[in-house]
């Protein structure tokens, strides 16, 4: 297995595109690692959140039958507490844990330089291998890393190629997050209204009661869900600007040879892009996977359609890839 790449870079057309080598031995190796370490990150996050809504439902019921009010309390401010300060840091470790190994997938695979000052070391290779162990062979998971992630680019010249599969990354993942950053502010909104609908209708109910046995021990789950709406905003933010940078070049290029000046900064170009979808990836707030699934085919259909336009423009031939 052997992650490092070309010095010079691919110069002309690939002799085998993206979507073919992202399917070779150590590719396969290191996304299955990443998406070990992925689902990690996604049970962290599961935790982070479902403790504080379980509390926090807790909270309603005791709300409802008046006992256990200052119990509640100090639960939810002790799930606050364990949230913030220990699976909020351990989150961030296996994030950045997932961020390298995508980096060292991504870089290999585009023929990208690695830079230690972005991402620090690779991670070594026995350590890949116990990861993507964790990962069952056969399984969803795994299915969709064996049926490619990026699309053809097939025929594009180098580094087009690579900015076809940046724009694809950029642009469904930005709209992904931007789309459950405002499911969980609408949650949240609906939350509050329960809360005051609570202590308008039930009898006997005062306002210090509908913040000690309602709202404090909910402080878990709205610290959460402020840190997942800030966290998936500000990742969106950064990837449709990085988006923005890579559709321009796409949208100024022309198929054919490029010329060595230009090719050269077009390489600056995708590595730099590259060092922000690394940035971004350090993010620890993850999308469900049953977010994700919800509106997969409908995404995929959409991107998939906005690259293969790409690819044929670019091509020096149209031939759809085989």
């Amino acid at each position: 297995m052997n992650f490092t790449t070309n010095a010079g870079g691919f110069r002309g057309v690939p002799p085998r595109a993206i979507h073919e080598r992202q399917l070779d031995d150590d590719m396969v190796l290191v996304q299955r690692a990443a998406a070990a370490s992925h689902v990690v990150g996604q049970r962290l996050e599961a935790t982070r959140v479902n403790a504080p809504i379980i509390i926090a439902l807790g909270g309603v019921l005791v709300t409802l039958i008046g006992h256990g009010r200052a119990i509640m309390s100090v639960v939810g401010v002790a799930s606050f507490l364990l949230s913030a300060l220990w699976l909020k840091s351990k989150a961030a470790r296996t994030a950045k844990e997932g961020a390298i190994l995508q980096e060292m997938f991504d870089t290999a695979l585009f023929d990208l330089p690695w830079r230690s000052t972005v991402a620090s070391d690779r991670i070594p290779e026995q350590d890949v291998r116990l990861l993507a162990r964790k990962l069952p062979v056969g399984g969803e998971k795994d299915g969709r890393i064996t049926g490619g992630w990026y699309d053809p680019t097939a025929g594009v010249h180098h580094p087009y190629d690579v900015f076809i599969s940046q724009e694809q990354n950029l642009a469904w993942d930005a709209r992904l997050r931007r789309r459950y950053s405002r499911f969980v502010a609408g949650v949240s909104a609906a939350w509050i209204v329960l809360g005051v609908v609570i202590c308008l209708i039930v009898p006997n109910v005062t306002l210090l009661d509908t913040l000690l046995s309602f709202f404090v021990p909910s402080l878990a789950a709205f610290q959460i869900a402020y840190e997942i709406w800030s966290g998936q905003r500000k990742v969106a933010d950064e990837r449709e600007h990085l988006g923005k940078v890579v559709l321009a070049e796409l949208r100024n290029a022309r198929p054919g040879p490029i010329p060595e000046d230009e090719w050269h900064r077009l390489r600056g170009v995708a590595r730099d892009v590259q060092d922000g979808v690394f940035r971004t990836r350090l993010e620890p707030t993850r999308v469900p996977e049953w977010f994700y699934k919800r509106f997969r085919d409908d995404d995929e259909r959409d991107f998939g359609d906005t690259a293969e336009g790409h690819r044929v423009r670019l091509a020096e031939h149209t031939t759809p890839p085989t």
